[in-house]
């Protein structure tokens, strides 16, 4: 018979919190929360920041991220819904109920702080 099944298959909970993190950290707008860092973190540093629930074959997921300053808030955070609910569902077949994104830090790029302070030198000559 084609339908039937031939045991059982258990996706880990790590499992899902990895995807969750790797689908943020492809996001751009999103620095790591850890200062010194120049994104998202991977791997096991990731698990601080992405909490996952999983019953049956319901997963929900919090996700807490630091926004670079001019990416826009709202919009950033959507695209961390959107991307990982999609990615969890594509690659897990789980349902995800909600994706709840905590922003907690706002922080400028390396990049726009060395511009700055050049401007600040050019216009103090």
């Amino acid at each position: 018979m084609v339908g039937e099944e031939k045991g059982s298959v258990g996706i880990s909970k790590d499992v899902v919190t990895a995807i969750a993190g790797i689908a943020v950290s492809e996001i751009d707008g999103i620095a790591n929360l850890r200062q010194g860092d120049t994104s998202f973190r991977r791997g096991e540093g990731m698990k601080r920041y992405v909490d996952t629930n999983v019953e049956g074959d319901v997963v929900t997921v919090t996700v807490r991220i630091t926004v670079l300053y001019g990416s826009p808030i709202h919009k950033v955070a959507k695209q961390v819904q959107t991307r990982v609910k999609a990615e969890i569902e594509r690659m897990t077949g789980l349902r995800v109920s909600a994706v709840n994104v905590d922003v907690q830090r706002l922080v400028q790029s390396e990049d726009t702080e060395v511009e700055s302070e050049e401007e600040c030198e050019d216009s103090e000559s």
